[in-house]
């Protein structure tokens, strides 16, 4: 494995963390000033379940290709 794919993995998994954090403190915002049923904790989980996806797979991936060299 390069040290390019290394950081290719990882800024992907960041990216998407950044994402998910920015994303869902703006949801959480505006269904706390909508005062609507609470749907932000919806969107938090499925969508934290994506992100743990994403993240155990990145995981694994790089146990594996570690393990081959």
């Amino acid at each position: 494995m390069t040290n390019t794919e290394k950081c290719d993995g990882r800024l992907g998994l960041q990216i998407h963390a950044i994402v998910f954090a920015a994303t869902m403190a703006l949801l959480f915002a505006i269904n706390l000033f909508t005062g609507a049923p609470f749907w932000a904790l919806w969107v938090f989980l499925a969508w934290g379940i994506g992100l743990a996806a994403h993240a155990i797979s990145f995981a694994a991936t790089r146990r594996h290709k570690l393990a081959r060299a």
